[in-house]
């Protein structure tokens, strides 16, 4: 058995949060590779050994769109490249990247859309509108150019190429029945189906869309639109600071829906002639409408999943993997296949809190396998205890293990780099977690580059909480 894609995700390349985002001490990124991800390329390489190189499938938030400008993010890229793909050096994936657009870089899928569409009208044909989602199976025709564009920028990479899918891509196997399919895991999370809640409520109707396409073409502008585009936003973005960070205090998520909702019903008048006092049911009038929908994605939705720093998954979340998998999932793959998969594995990122487990799903006879990917940025001043990382190995019998990286340093002590299952037999894990142990040294390595760089992050926020803390006592005094 070999490993034949390895799944990472929530990099976040280009944020200074970020574990593998390489900076002067300055705040400008830096040449090359960070300490960090040159240790977890180093351990993974040797873990992998002499067997052919796997697949890299990058799932949503890589490059950190959201909050940082392009040049950064871009720089932040080559990074990984250097590090996976070295310059007269042995590579550690085979130069075809897959990549799963989530919502902080939500931006590259529009991107591959508008490319897409103009495509096909330079080959004589007019499309009737843009792909909303790309097929789950099958290797993705959409390319990232923007990726692409800074291969180039490494010359001995020049036949690499990178193809994008959205929201959902995977691999079939329909001799044994089973199936691996991957999603960044947005719109698994309320907050980022914002436009469906709204639909639902004017409607009297079902809130969560039937199928991939409805759920994309009614949520995937509000996506763009506030979550995947920020870093490029001039002031806007630079006010906004950190997403995140805004979004652990009740007060300021507050705050900052006010000020995005006096934005919109602002431009609505002015620009459109739209009054936001206009009633539409109930006595709900739109200015009400917009605010109550964009202090819930901004507050009370995005603190169920990012703030629930107990528990990895509640009983909304269950339920919304349920829906997700049972509904718009399993019509899409009915569609491809002819039927849901006997056997599927479902690996997604997003919440920055790794777990694997197996979960009841309805239309499915075995219970799902659900792999959660974890993240490499630093939400809080330091890791919460279920916040950490993993990458998972996907085999070419299409088995699932995750490779736990790291979680929060207990009695400031980092966990050791091991390998689980979901808790179904898994001879990729067991074959796996003898690699690991062969290549022991290598990830303790680098554990110890982590936990230091963790430290070093949490005593720099923490100074610069008190520091504003002390700030403000003094403009109180005054």
């Amino acid at each position: 058995m070999s490993i034949r894609h390895v799944v990472l995700s929530d990099l976040h390349l280009g944020a200074r949060d970020s574990l593998l985002t390489h900076v002067h001490g300055d705040g400008a990124i830096a040449e090359g590779p960070s300490e960090v991800l040159a240790a977890f390329a180093n351990g993974l390489r040797e873990t992998l050994g002499d067997q052919e190189r796997p697949q890299l499938v990058l799932l949503g938030d890589a490059l950190d769109l959201g909050l940082s400008p392009f040049g950064d993010v871009s720089k932040s890229f080559l990074q990984l490249l250097d590090a996976c793909f070295p310059a007269g050096g042995p590579d550690l994936f085979n130069r075809e990247i897959i990549y799963i657009a989530g919502n902080h870089d939500h931006h590259l899928w529009r991107i591959a859309q508008d490319n897409g569409f103009l495509t096909q009208l330079e080959s004589g044909k007019i499309p009737g509108d843009l792909d909303s989602v790309t097929d789950i199976f099958g290797t993705p025709s959409h390319r990232c150019r923007l990726m692409e564009s800074l291969l180039l920028h490494r010359p001995h990479l020049h036949d690499a190429s990178v193809k994008i899918a959205y929201p959902n891509w995977g691999i079939a196997d329909q001799q044994s029945g089973r199936a691996v399919v991957m999603h960044h895991g947005h719109y698994l999370d309320g907050m980022y189906r914002a436009l469906s809640n709204v639909r639902g409520f004017l409607e009297d109707g079902e809130a969560r869309p039937a199928t991939m396409r409805q759920l994309e073409q009614e949520n995937g502008p509000w996506i763009d639109f506030l979550w995947s585009d920020l870093g490029s936003a001039g002031e806007v973005g630079s006010e906004v600071g950190s997403l995140y960070g805004t979004m652990l205090s009740a007060g300021a998520s507050h705050d900052f829906a006010e000020g995005i909702a006096r934005r919109i019903t602002g431009g609505l008048h002015a620009k459109l002639g739209i009054n936001p006092k206009m009633p539409l049911k109930y006595g709900v009038t739109l200015d009400n409408l917009i605010r109550a929908a964009v202090d819930l994605t901004a507050g009370r939705a995005a603190e169920r999943q990012r703030d629930g720093y107990g528990h990895v998954l509640g009983e909304e979340e269950i339920a919304d993997i349920g829906w997700y998998l049972g509904t718009p999932m399993a019509h899409q793959m009915r569609q491809e296949l002819g039927d849901v998969p006997r056997e599927l594995s479902f690996v997604f990122g997003h919440t920055h809190k790794p777990f694997q487990d197996e979960l009841l799903v309805d239309g499915f006879d075995v219970p799902v396998g659900i792999f959660n990917t974890g993240g490499w940025v630093l939400d809080e001043p330091t890791l919460m205890p279920v916040q950490g990382c993993a990458a998972m190995l996907v085999s070419d019998e299409l088995e699932v293990a995750s490779l736990r990286l790291f979680n929060d340093p207990t009695d400031g002590t980092m966990a050791p780099v091991r390998v689980e299952g979901s808790g179904r037999a898994n001879r990729l894990a067991d074959e796996t977690a003898e690699a690991v142990s062969r290549a022991s040294a290598h990830w303790t390595d680098f554990s110890n580059i982590v936990h230091e760089r963790i430290v070093e992050e949490a005593d720099k926020r923490t100074r610069h909480l008190l520091e504003a803390s002390n700030e403000e006592l003094r403009e109180a005094a005054e």
